[in-house]
């Protein structure tokens, strides 16, 4: 980590011209304050915190927020447009009778004081020693704690809380185990938490738990070197690397890869970070590191200085890949160059369609090209194959954490074993007939008594001997038959156990009293089986307490331990347990070129939202989710391609075939008999705990199937373009679309429905309208209609769904033949009891209908039927539930939700 100091000076350009734009919003808001229930006062004391201009729509988004006698009131905030000298719309969040609802207007806790407070509550110690790096404009303050080298950022706001106001110090600093980056607002008066947030996105999809398949051994190596720092000269580059526009390994070969840096947005390459034009030779560098990103590894996951890839004067980045069996720490320098480019490449493409400088982007300099300047500049600290080496690794996830802008954030990559295949530890070597592989379960226990399984060619061979004891007594199972070989007593055969393998059978007893049992006994390893028949759980041993053991064991089915013990009574079983060489140990993160673009996307999204101010996206109707995948899915289209071709998300990081399910509830795509999601989908209610994520998941991944039917009605209007940076095809338009209605978002206000309307807003500020058409189809189809509504921006329960059409604006073409306009289209009623009516205005002709379940099985398929205006379709020998019905005819193309109850 490097030391931050944030100036926050913007160009002196740019003062007039806010000044200006200022009193516009000024006098705009003293002619509508009545509309809004605004004193005076209430807006008397408004600031310009940013201003961005809207690439496509040429619209001038001017962040205001609401203060109180030079206080800031904590995230409340307008979004003003203005264009052509004049305010066109916007949003806002202001307070009324803010005077009557502060409590206070001076602290009595200092700011040191309150910083003490706030770390003593987060876990963080309370004998931190707090210095001042730098007061910005007299409002915010650049604090260091002694400690960590990130800076903590604070300042004095008013903390809305309820029907009060109350004066507060906000603070944003990571934990020192850098797992969190807390916003928290304490108490002014008091000292109190009044509010906290933690603004590190973890994208870990799934359970993540490390003792579902532990492997038991550790590959870091200490004393990586450190890379060389600079030369005066360097080339553009080449890596090897898996390209941009495919997801991961498994589909498509590592290429090396020459030059792929833009002139626009990396003007002096990837590897320098002077000016345009600059020479300094301390800011030229021959590894991982340059102006917009800076990558190494974490394995031990403290966010220190770990090893860079260096590519020498040359910048040859040409490292190997051994695939998922490989041992981490052989192809870090693997990790980190595709890390770096695809960070990189996201940060030249999306610099395209207006995610610059002055837009917040992450930059070390930002070339006099606008935005906030700090000496050390925001250029994204990138951490390849995070925390996996530590005694409990960190796995299966991917998190980025937003600062402010000029802050520099952090994007942090795991290592995944989430969807390793059952490792086979057991080699059964004779007799012959049950000569094989046999999966199983390394444990878990506390501390030293965790033995590794040894490593192929050196493994332990000996037969193996069924564990045999007296019956349980004392117990409901007394002199019970099956509990003499649970090797919860000594045994009875001690004897046949020296220098062999112990089979034991699970339950009655602790797992690692079983193995000390048979340690004790002589045995050289043990295997535990399980007694619960087909288990889909694959359990790993756990212990607590530290026995002493010395010896490894590990754990196999009740099939597995039943036929191996039947044959033991036979004869000689000779095995052996072993790490087998071909061992599948991690998907690397830092492979997946869609995830990689997830975590970047929510660093564009949450410096967009809200003009460059962390925590901007902490409402609970935010799509922060949604955004990220379909950043991620953007750089993966190519040529031959089509909207109805599933397209799922993380693949490649849990292990499962380029056609697998992902990490979604459905893949992504145009056809609702694949995706079959609408508004109300995206409801779950809000969580009682706030780690629980699961909400934003639902309404993310509504929001990118909307986006995504987005892209490709947009594809199929004006065709793909293969340029990515320069096109002008329905890719490039709808890129630029989105990235301009995300500038139009107000802090923690936005919502399904202000995205689609922005969206309205960005087409109009920029086409007149001519694709409103094709963007109302689009989210009527869905369930975003005319009247659909989001409810609170804070509750993530409350969306209600409507398939009412738009009013058909002056520019609509329904010649478009993507989604045809839905007012010829009406399926009545719905929800019913199984009969439905279809009606199509004025047509007569033939048509096919299916419908299908939401797994995609077709229930219900007609072919060629002769239809006049309308028919009913009976479909109550159907369960209750939600089915998709697709109505297909010349020139028609029609999808429905169906819900039968």
């Amino acid at each position: 980590m490097k030391k931050i100091t944030l100036l926050g000076v913007f160009l002196v350009s740019m003062v007039g011209f806010a000044q200006t734009n200022k009193q516009k919003i000024q006098t705009y808001f003293e002619n509508n304050r009545s509309k809004y229930g605004l004193s005076g006062q209430d807006i008397s004391d408004l600031t310009i915190q940013n201003e961005v201009l809207g690439s496509g729509t040429k619209i001038t988004s001017c962040y205001v927020s609401q203060r109180y006698n030079g206080t800031e009131i904590y995230n409340i905030q307008a979004n003003v447009s203005i264009k052509d000298g004049q305010v066109l719309r916007e949003n806002n969040t202001f307070i009324a009778n803010v005077a009557q609802k502060v409590n206070a207007t001076a602290p009595v806790l200092t700011m040191y004081e309150a910083a003490s407070r706030a770390y003593s509550q987060l876990g963080m110690g309370s004998d931190a020693s707090f210095t001042q790096i730098e007061n910005l404009n007299g409002k915010t303050i650049l604090l260091s704690d002694g400690v960590q080298e990130d800076p903590i950022t604070a300042k004095l706001v008013y903390q809305p809380m309820g029907n009060q106001l109350k004066l507060a110090w906000a603070f944003q600093f990571y934990t020192h185990d850098a797992k969190h980056y807390w916003s928290v607002r304490i108490d002014a008066l008091n000292g109190q938490v009044l509010d906290k947030q933690d603004l590190t996105i973890n994208c870990t999809f799934g359970n993540g738990r490390h003792s579902e398949h532990n492997h038991g051994f550790n590959f870091y190596e200490a004393g990586f070197k450190n890379s060389a720092e600079s030369v005066l000269e360097v080339n553009a580059g080449s890596y090897r690397v898996i390209p941009y526009n495919y997801t991961s390994p498994n589909h498509s070969p590592f290429q090396v890869i020459t030059s792929p840096s833009n002139a626009l947005a990396s003007p002096n390459g990837w590897h320098n970070a002077n000016a345009i034009g600059g020479t300094t030779a301390g800011l030229i560098f021959t590894y991982s590191r340059g102006n917009n990103m800076l990558v190494q590894e974490d394995a031990n996951g403290d966010n220190g200085t770990g090893t860079r890839a260096d590519g020498g004067a040359e910048l040859n980045f040409d490292f190997s890949y051994p695939g998922p069996t490989g041992i981490p720490n052989t192809y870090t320098n693997a990790s980190i160059t595709n890390l770096f480019y695809m960070t990189n490449i996201m940060h030249d493409v999306w610099y395209q369609y207006g995610f610059d400088e002055a837009s917040g982007n992450f930059q070390q300099n930002n070339l006099g090209r606008g935005g906030v300047v700090s000496a050390a500049g925001d250029a994204v600290f990138g951490d390849a194959q995070d925390g996996y080496s530590q005694t409990t690794p960190t796995l299966n996830n991917a998190n980025f954490t937003p600062t402010n802008d000029g802050v520099r954030p952090r994007i942090q990559m795991f290592m995944w074993d989430l969807g390793a295949p059952p490792t086979n530890f057991i080699m059964i070597n004779s007799p012959a007939p049950i000569a094989g592989p046999r999966a199983a379960t390394t444990n878990v226990f506390e501390g030293t008594d965790q033995i590794p399984v040894p490593v192929a060619p050196n493994g332990i061979t000996a037969d193996l001997v069924l564990y045999t004891n007296v019956p349980n007594n004392g117990t409901a199972q007394h002199n019970n038959p099956i509990t003499i070989h649970n090797a919860c007593f000594p045994a009875t055969n001690g004897f046949e156990l020296s220098g062999k393998i112990a089979l034991i059978r699970r339950g009655n007893c602790n797992f690692s009293n079983k193995v000390k049992n048979a340690q004790d006994n002589g045995a050289l390893a043990v295997i535990v089986y399980d007694t619960v028949p087909n288990n889909p759980v694959r359990l790993s041993m756990s212990s607590t307490g530290i026995l002493g053991i010395t010896i490894p064991a590990v754990f196999v089915t009740k099939e597995i331990g039943d036929a191996l013990a039947a044959e033991v009574a036979n004869g000689p079983v000779n095995a052996t347990l072993e790490v087998p060489a071909d061992l599948y140990r991690f998907a690397d993160g830092s492979f997946d070129n869609v995830v990689i673009g997830h975590e970047y996307g929510h660093g564009i999204s949450n410096r967009l939202v809200g003009g460059g101010l962390a925590g901007c996206m902490t409402n609970y109707d935010q799509m922060g989710e949604g955004w990220s995948d379909w950043f991620g899915l953007m750089m993966q289209i190519k040529a031959g391609e089509t909207g109805v071709e599933p397209r799922e998300i993380g693949t490649y990081v849990i292990n499962q075939p380029n056609d697998g399910f992902g990490l979604r509830d459905f893949p992504y795509s145009t056809d609702m008999g694949v995706n079959p999601r609408t508004l109300v989908d995206s409801n779950l209610p809000i969580p009682a705990d706030p780690a629980d994520t699961a909400y934003r998941y639902k309404i993310g991944e509504f929001w990118a199937s909307c986006l995504w039917d987005l892209t490709w009605a947009y594809v199929e209007k004006y065709g793909f373009d293969a340029d990515i940076y320069t096109g002008t095809g329905g890719n490039n338009k709808v890129m630029r679309l989105v990235l301009d209605a995300l500038k139009l978002e107000n802090c923690n206000a936005t919502n399904i429905v202000t995205g689609r309307d922005n969206l309205f807003a960005a087409d109009q500020a920029t086409t007149g309208g001519a694709d409103y058409c094709l963007i109302a189809d689009v989210f009527t189809r869905r369930g975003v209609g005319l009247n659909a509504s989001a409810g609170s921006a804070n509750d993530c329960n409350d969306q209600v769904e409507d398939f009412t059409a738009f009013p058909e604006g002056p520019n609509c073409t329904l010649g478009v033949n993507y989604f045809q306009a839905k007012d010829m289209f009406r399926v009545y009623p719905n929800p019913s009891n199984g009969t439905f009516n279809v009606r199509i205005s004025q047509y007569v002709g033939k048509v096919s209908m299916q419908v299908v379940d939401i797994n995609g099985r077709v229930v219900y398929n007609t072919n060629n039927e002769d239809f006049n205006v309308e028919k009913t379709v009976n479909l109550s020998h159907l369960q209750t539930g939600m089915y998709v019905l697709k109505v297909n005819g010349s020139e028609i193309n029609f999808t429905q939700k169906l819900m039968i109850n």
